[in-house]
């Protein structure tokens, strides 16, 4: 639970803008002539921004955080609204992306494996690339080494490995929502989608919960996350266990020894609340040279909204503000209010202000009762980041419009830790606020009792600033203390390095005990060995500049670095070459001295830049869990996909479709020199070309997965899954996806 004050009102720190809800007077009525009246002079004052402390402050009164909230929303839209008096345009936006459907070809059912020899993952087979060991990260393949469990469109497939080398269809299940990924503990089957109101039943109860009010189509949150679980100790019949409806779409999920955090951003949305200047025809109707008279004009359409925003937020509860679960079992749906007494569950940045929540929720889905914990934070977008024990939230310490006018104002990031030991509870442990910006969950890392960050300072190229200093990285190390004057536990700076490759971005991290390393790039790729042996002092023991740059770091073991990135654009060896996926593997065994073992490119064509084939994409160069090295054999498994457009010509004229490449390029890696050579590929590319390809979202159609299995590996593609024996490539084994056309796309 989020730590409790004993302060009162003074750690609220209040916006003052609710002032303006009150001014009397009525501007001129738009919808007959249009009146110009004199403004208060002082109603584009900007409010004061006070950069304190970012240390989460729960609250113990649901009327303070309903002020908070009522505050900060207005804010947001009363800064839009001025940036649009002055022509400047900066608003920001949320978009759900679509999954389309599919099924799987019949098969015949098989509710075990054939086999009752246990597989070990790890061992046996190879699961999801998680970034700890122990911390099992949500994915949209899941194996336990005798079924693959594959989310496919709106289709949760169940397959059977009866031996290795071998695949059979047991079971496909329909999923309400998008399905974006799962978890899997035994015989439970966690499925987390998303989930919009739109495709809500009207005649269903969920529907009318979901509403603002009785208005028709007007939804407390446009993005929903859906929590699916499924019994599935009969893998051919698996069954819903609840399904649980969460206001906000999903951020992330991590399971540890069965019990589940997931973390959720909600953003609920305010019914008539505008960000815009709704003119009147006499302002078209103007020169466009005549400035003075148009922006008077728009001052007062801002004016006039404002006041009409502030009406609406006077008229809204808490209850409006925040969000809830729905929790649906059978035919009954209960409404669970988050809230805890006093609101005591949500807390903010003693600072901070945002709209949106942090929701982090601990669940015990995997039990047959259901009981959750949530804790609440008043934040924006947040990164996520865990280690058995501690759960790490960092999130930007202001909103965009903070930046908006304020040139003192710099980037920076605020740091939340939670204690995650005890399965079930979330207990808080301090928040730090850094410089900077952190690129993902790899540039940050907790050992042995302290935090590692990886952050760069004007990633963002300070554009609300005229004359920003250049960029520069740091690392900077954080343990848990007390803060005398609030009397609470905090996140304090224990030591730092600045100052690496000033003008340069870090590109991608990695912390491996206590060593770090980093790659930045603004010309050429340096690869940085940084010993943390004293987290006090870190120091750098070495620098490598190599052509190219490396998007994600994988350590193989003590010595060797494996990499997946872009190589040089040019002879000179500066620039990237987006159309390139490199490997590259790094000799660390001298740490103050590393060494570039080896280069291999890899493409899925013989020549790419012939017959018009596009990039050679690689998911894995994005996404840690597509990349996917199995030491036992030490391969590693390289998803690849291109495409071009192919023109056919016909008695009738001309006609065009696309081709596309689909791939799984399996490279030999010696542990002990880094030496790299292809060992073979899998092509899926047949599978992907049919007639029943849908080429408007032909991404899934990708090989995205791999799985090793003893001495064969499964390649996962939306076409289908294919096996091949490693010693031979040949093909032992496939089956194919039935891809159908999505409903949307019908009508055009």
């Amino acid at each position: 639970m989020i730590y409790r004050s004993i302060m009162n009102a003074k750690k609220f720190v209040a916006l003052g803008v609710l002032t303006m809800m009150v001014m009397s007077g009525c501007l001129g009525a738009v919808d007959e002539e249009f009146v110009l009246s004199k403004l208060p002079e002082d109603w584009t004052v900007k409010t004061e921004r006070i950069i304190a402390t970012p240390q989460l402050i729960e609250y113990d009164s649901c009327d303070l955080m309903e002020m908070d909230l009522k505050a900060s929303i207005s804010e947001e839209y009363r800064t839009q609204l001025l940036q649009a008096v002055d022509e400047v345009y900066n608003y920001r936006g949320w978009g759900d992306g679509m999954v389309a459907e599919s099924a799987m070809d019949d098969g015949a059912a098989s509710d075990t494996a054939g086999t009752t020899t246990k597989r070990v993952e790890g061992e046996d087979f190879s699961g999801t690339n998680n970034q700890e060991q122990g911390v099992d990260e949500a994915d949209f393949i899941k194996t336990d080494g005798y079924y693959i469990y594959v989310l496919q469109g709106s289709t949760l497939s169940i397959l059977t490995i009866p031996e290795f080398g071998e695949i059979e269809f047991t079971s496909n299940v329909t999923i309400e929502g998008n399905p974006i990924s799962m978890m899997l503990d035994g015989d439970r089957l966690i499925v987390l989608s998303s989930y919009s109101p739109w495709n809500t039943d009207q005649d269903d109860e969920l529907y009318k919960l979901l509403q603002w009010g009785d208005g028709y189509n007007s939804w407390r949150s446009s993005s929903m996350t859906k929590f699916t679980t499924y019994d599935i100790s009969n893998r051919s019949e698996p069954e819903v266990v609840q399904e649980l409806y969460l206001e906000g779409y999903n951020v992330d999920a991590r399971e540890i020894d069965g019990s589940i955090r997931a973390v959720t951003h909600s953003w609920l949305d305010v019914p008539g609340l505008t960000n815009w200047l709704n003119m009147p025809s006499e302002y078209w109707d103007l020169d466009y040279r005549d400035e003075d008279n148009r922006r008077e004009f728009r001052e007062v359409i801002a004016y006039e909204t404002i006041l009409e925003n502030t009406k609406i937020l006077n008229s809204l509860e808490l209850e409006d503000l925040i969000p809830k679960i729905y929790q649906r079992t059978g035919d009954n749906i209960v409404e669970h209010d988050m809230r805890s007494e006093s609101c005591q569950n949500f807390a903010k940045p003693l600072d901070g202000f945002s709209r949106g929540f942090t929701n982090i929720l601990s669940l015990d889905l995997f039990s047959d009762s259901f009981s959750f914990e949530s804790d609440h934070i008043l934040s924006n977008h947040p990164l996520v980041y865990a280690s058995k024990d501690v759960l790490v939230l960092t999130e930007s310490s202001w909103d965009w419009w903070w930046f908006w006018g304020q040139d003192e104002v710099m980037e920076q990031t605020n740091i939340h830790t939670f204690d995650i030991s005890v399965p079930g509870t979330t207990t808080y442990t301090g928040s730090g606020r850094i410089d900077g910006t952190i690129l993902d969950q790899f540039s940050i890392s907790e050992y042995e009792g302290v935090l590692r960050v990886a952050t760069t300072v004007g990633q963002w190229n300070r554009w609300w600033m005229d004359d920003p200093e250049p960029m520069s990285s740091s690392i900077i190390t954080l343990v848990r203390g007390v803060d005398p004057a609030l009397d609470q536990p905090i996140l304090q700076e224990y030591g730092r390095l600045d100052g690496i490759a000033e003008t340069e971005r870090i590109w991608s991290a990695r912390f491996v005990e206590d060593r770090a390393y980093l790659v930045t790039f603004r010309n050429i790729d340096p690869l940085w060995t940084i010993d943390l042996s004293n987290p006090m002092s870190p120091e750098i023991l070495g620098e490598l500049k190599v052509p190219g740059v490396s998007t994600y770091i994988h350590p193989i073991n003590e010595d060797m670095l494996l990499t997946i990135g872009m190589g040089p654009a040019g002879e000179d060896g500066l620039g990237l070459d987006w159309s390139n996926t490199r490997l590259s593997t790094f000799d660390i065994s001298n740490i103050t001295d590393p060494k570039e073992a080896a280069v291999l490119s890899l493409s899925p064509v013989e020549n790419p830049e012939e017959d018009r084939w596009t990039w050679a994409y690689s998911e894995a160069m994005y996404e840690h869990k597509a990349f996917q090295y199995w030491g036992p054999k030490e391969m590693l498994a390289v998803p690849l996909s291109t495409y071009r457009w192919v023109e056919d010509s016909t008695n009738d004229g001309y006609s065009w479709h696309y081709e596309y490449v689909s791939k799984a390029i399996i490279v030999n890696v010696n542990e002990s020199s880094g030496d790299m050579f292809i060992h073979g590929e899998i092509n899926h590319s047949s599978l992907v070309n049919s007639e029943e390809s849908n080429y408007w979202w032909g991404g899934d159609q990708n090989i995205r997965r791999t799985i090793f299995m003893g001495d064969f590996i499964y390649a996962i593609s939306g076409a289908g899954i294919t096996v091949h024996n490693l010693d031979s490539m040949e093909q032992t084994d496939v089956v194919a996806f039935d891809i159908e056309m999505p409903d949307y796309y019908i009508a055009y």
